[in-house]
């Protein structure tokens, strides 16, 4: 009986214990504040680019109406808040379907290619003292305009590129892309190619882990939108 009381007692107090320490958070550790922000637009330089020669093509991804993308499903750009060094995947390629090539199409095969653009964005995570815990800088690049028989405007060379990641002791940071969609904005006779680029970002503390997406659109007319 002695053994009974004592044990319901101790579970009592550690009972009580959790759930006094689940109430007393550290604001340290809890995020208040999330933020993306578009800080800089432009191109790399003016005029007709000229493809390398070496560039990778990848793998068959996804294909839609007139349009097939080559690359990798998924790329991991951040990973335990050191950025990844990617030196063995291809860059996206949003190329025409249904050519004299087939799918051994490459961008090498198409003209008119515009100087590679960029977009960069900035992603801040703030803790309840208001301090920046996260601070996660990179761009968005892609060469665009490229021409097949004289006709559409497809993408090649798009990808996420880490700039700049800071991260405070005690917290984790993850991010990671991956193509979501495709679409052609223009016609059949003349496609546009259209590609939408899902960011997905988290960060954790020994307390909790808050996890986000942020949505980009690009096309072969030099777009890059936040959505």
């Amino acid at each position: 009986m002695k053994k009974f009381i004592i044990l319901a007692i101790a579970l009592s107090m550690t009972a009580f214990a959790q759930a006094n320490s689940s109430q007393v958070i550290d604001p340290y550790y809890e995020i208040s504040d999330f933020s993306v922000e578009k800080v800089e637009e432009g191109d790399f330089f003016e005029g007709e680019y000229v493809l390398s020669r070496d560039t990778e093509i990848g793998d068959v991804i996804a294909t839609a109406r007139e349009i097939i993308a080559f690359g990798k499903e998924i790329y991991k750009i951040i990973e335990a808040g050191k950025p990844v060094i990617n030196t063995n995947y291809a860059p996206i390629s949003v190329l025409p379907l249904g050519t004299k090539y087939g799918q051994a199409i490459t961008p090498m095969n198409l003209n008119n290619w515009q100087s590679p653009k960029f977009a960069k964005f900035k992603v801040t995570y703030k803790n309840g003292y208001g301090a920046e815990v996260v601070s996660f800088t990179y761009n968005v690049n892609m060469s665009y305009g490229g021409k097949f028989g004289d006709q559409g405007a497809y993408i090649t060379n798009a990808q996420i590129v880490p700039e700049n990641v800071n991260v405070l002791w005690g917290y984790t940071f993850n991010a990671k892309m991956s193509l979501v969609g495709l679409t052609n904005t223009g016609s059949d006779e003349d496609p546009v190619a259209g590609a939408t680029l899902s960011l997905s970002y988290s960060v954790s503390t020994v307390i909790r882990e808050d996890r986000n997406n942020m949505t980009i659109y690009i096309d072969g007319n030099g777009t890059i939108q936040q959505m």
